[in-house]
């Protein structure tokens, strides 16, 4: 049966983010010399592991549903370039591989693995602080169909924004929104697509 909207639902994860934000920066209060890494270099490597939650829009969709998703995602990144840019967008580009565990938090419930490559340009902002903005693409195998999907082997084009937050040189608090769809690309019918407003947090 289709339930309510609950659009209080990514709440919890915007306020645990700026609770730990301002953790961080209760931290580095504390020590006034420089904890953060500034420019990253050609070849530096990032490892994250974040946590995400979702709620499908259903005006793109189409779908009569109102699933939530949860989002489990260990990821690999490295910088493919020095940094470039002047002012603003001084910053660098970056490479991420991204394996993920999802599952429908409805019953009936359906959990899905997949892996996505994604683009990501940090802008380096000469602080703690280094926003981000990315973007990419995926595949995604699930236990069984999510309404409007023909198939349980689907497309998930992907992309978003978020920053870094550096609580030494090398912890930094993630907090990032994404825009996820998942879709079949035609192969099989119906494919009207599913949308879904992410939240992630992470280390």
């Amino acid at each position: 049966m289709p339930r309510g909207r609950r659009p209080a639902g990514a709440i919890p994860f915007v306020a645990g983010g700026l609770v730990l934000l301002w953790l961080g920066a209760a931290v580095a209060a504390q020590d006034p010399a420089p904890a953060f890494p500034g420019e990253l270099r050609k070849g530096a490597q990032e490892f994250t592991f974040l946590v995400g939650y979702g709620e499908e829009l259903e005006v793109f969709s189409g779908s009569a549903e109102d699933r939530e998703f949860l989002f489990f995602i260990p990821r690999w990144g490295i910088v493919l370039t020095d940094p470039v840019g002047k002012s603003f967008w001084r910053g660098g580009l970056e490479f991420l591989a991204e394996p993920s565990a999802i599952v429908t938090t409805d019953t009936p419930r359906i959990l899905a693995g997949g892996i996505a490559a994604l683009l990501k340009y940090n802008f380096y902002t000469g602080t703690r602080l280094m926003p981000f903005l990315e973007g990419g693409a995926g595949l995604m195998v699930s236990t069984d169909r999510l309404e409007g999907l023909g198939s349980s082997f689907n497309f998930t084009p992907q992309g978003g924004g978020g920053f870094h937050y550096f609580l030494t040189r090398e912890w930094a608090f993630t907090f990032a929104y994404r825009f996820w769809h998942a879709s079949n690309g035609g192969t099989a019918d119906p494919n009207r697509g599913v949308n879904v407003n992410t939240f992630f947090v992470g280390l």
